[in-house]
């Protein structure tokens, strides 16, 4: 496989945006203040991979695919954040990914580069997505504008924003020409420059999106429009890495080798964690274990796949006794770091058809999941026949319910960020996730709620914009059970 190496291209873009915080405040006198696209492209994309990444290490533990051997650790198993000083989720939104892309999509509309700015869009609106998934209210409007202390917008606005986003990328996309800068493998590391397949990741991320507050806003008829649309050209957004890397850019984060590209990344804590109660359930549907268990994970030194509650620790237990969580699909140093899979799109799918009374559609697209995931996770064929036959599976569109759907995917998107979507829309419902249970080292004061979202970083945040954060109250200690916008306003 081709080295990407992205050092280069990032150590270029550190003296491109040095002088620059995510309000875009101060120009520098030093350093040129433009750049061209295909330069800033390569270091956009490396940083969303690389956020992609820390959003599921973090959340990991709230959806409790994973679990900590201690049970103490005091974010991941009590969702303790009153002494946090740095939240650098909140941060690679508006520095590293979004930020740089907005400058992006301003270079190459000047530039008449519509293919750029199509893509430009796409990351940004990405980014905020995912960032306000996690966090609720933001700036938008005063977001990249100069404004020192910018007001946060509603969820909703920032979702409708997000949508504007998608639109004119699509727009630019439709309008690109040979008169465009040249967009290929050296500048687009997701795509190699194919526009046909960005356009279907806008319609995938315009489903997902909707799929989010389709069940109060009536619109799971949207859904399956946008998942049609994003079938016709779908290629999963991958961001690849080497087997023979040089530098710590070139690894995947979640591997063994526990890469950290800089210092603001979080280091994975596979190593002193474990499988969780919940997941190793998810793992034995039918009876049996799931084949695709050891391609997620290997075999413990024991040869065993114990499973504890979560936050609940070892109690006497040997680590040796559970299973490896390094060296699956997911968690190699060379593991591809995916944005959006072909099975989510089906258990998208699967679910607004449910709700559409869509039967027959459902059980298919849920069927198709199950297969895609199977051939990702490279599983013999005969094996899966055996599993689809097992008792794992729904036998049909009647006997299919809305926890068939949501625990084959949960196990689809293993350490995936989206599943803490999920799991809120449902509001951690244990009849839709088998298993589930309330970690009984979560704080006392939430008294039994569940995490909803993460504080704002108390680096910027609480120190330059004191007003807002006051309005919304959020340094209080139960602004992280406080539901986001569209989990408040869930029928589910």
């Amino acid at each position: 496989m081709k080295k990407l190496n992205l050092l280069a291209i990032l150590f270029a873009m550190i003296s491109i945006i040095s002088c620059d915080n995510f309000l875009d405040i101060n120009e520098s006198v030093d350093t040129p203040e433009t750049t061209s696209p295909n330069y800033l492209l390569p270091a956009i994309q490396g940083n969303m991979a690389a956020t992609h990444y820390e959003q599921g290490e973090t959340i990991s533990y709230f959806t409790q695919y994973v679990t900590t051997i201690s049970g103490g650790s005091t974010q991941k198993d009590r969702w303790d954040y009153r002494n946090t000083l740095r939240v650098g989720l909140w941060r690679k939104n508006y520095f590293d990914v979004a930020g740089n892309a907005d400058k992006m999509v301003q270079i190459a509309e000047e530039e008449e580069s519509n293919n750029y700015a199509g893509v430009g869009l796409t990351m940004k609106a990405f980014s905020f997505l995912t960032t306000t998934d996690i966090f609720g209210d933001m700036p938008v409007d005063d977001a990249f504008s100069g404004i020192y202390n910018p007001s946060y917008d509603p969820q909703e606005m920032v979702y409708s924003e997000i949508g504007k986003w998608l639109d004119q990328a699509l727009v630019h996309l439709e309008k690109s020409d040979e008169t465009d800068r040249i967009l290929n493998a050296s500048s687009d590391r997701i795509y190699q420059g194919d526009l046909n397949a960005w356009v279907s990741f806008i319609h995938g991320i315009k489903a997902r999106m909707t799929l989010h507050t389709a069940n109060f806003q009536n619109s799971y008829d949207v859904v399956l429009s946008e998942i049609d649309l994003a079938y016709e050209n779908w290629e999963d957004p991958t961001y690849l890495y080497p087997e023979d890397p040089v530098n710590d850019w070139e690894r995947n984060m979640w591997g063994p080798a526990k890469a950290r590209p800089q210092w603001d990344f979080v280091t994975n804590s596979l190593s002193s964690s474990v499988s969780t109660d919940l997941f190793m359930n998810a793992m034995k549907l039918g009876g049996d274990l799931d084949p695709r268990l050891t391609k997620l994970t290997s075999p413990g030194t024991n040869g065993e796949y114990f499973s504890i509650p979560a936050s609940s620790g070892l109690s006497g237990l040997s680590q040796n006794d559970f299973a490896n969580l390094y060296d699956g699909y997911w968690t190699r140093d060379d593991s591809p770091i995916i944005w959006m899979t072909q099975e989510e799109l089906n258990f998208i799918e699967a679910e607004a058809a449910f709700y559409t009374n869509d039967k027959d559609r459902a059980y298919n697209a849920y069927i198709e999941g199950i297969k895609n995931n199977f051939y990702r996770l490279e599983v013999t064929l005969d094996t899966i026949d055996l599993y689809l036959n097992s008792d794992a599976v729904a036998k049909s569109a009647d006997d299919l319910t809305i926890s068939d759907i949501m625990m084959q995917k949960f196990i689809a998107l293993y350490l995936q960020p989206e599943t803490w979507v999920d799991m809120r829309r449902y509001k951690y419902n244990p009849d839709v996730y088998e298993s589930l249970s309330y970690p009984e080292n979560a704080l006392e004061i939430y008294n039994g709620e569940y995490i909803q979202r993460l504080p704002y970083d108390p680096q910027t945040e609480y120190i330059y914009n004191p007003n807002e954060i006051e309005r919304l109250n959020a340094k209080d200690p139960m602004w992280l059970v406080n539901k986001v916008w569209w989990a408040a306003n869930s029928t589910l």
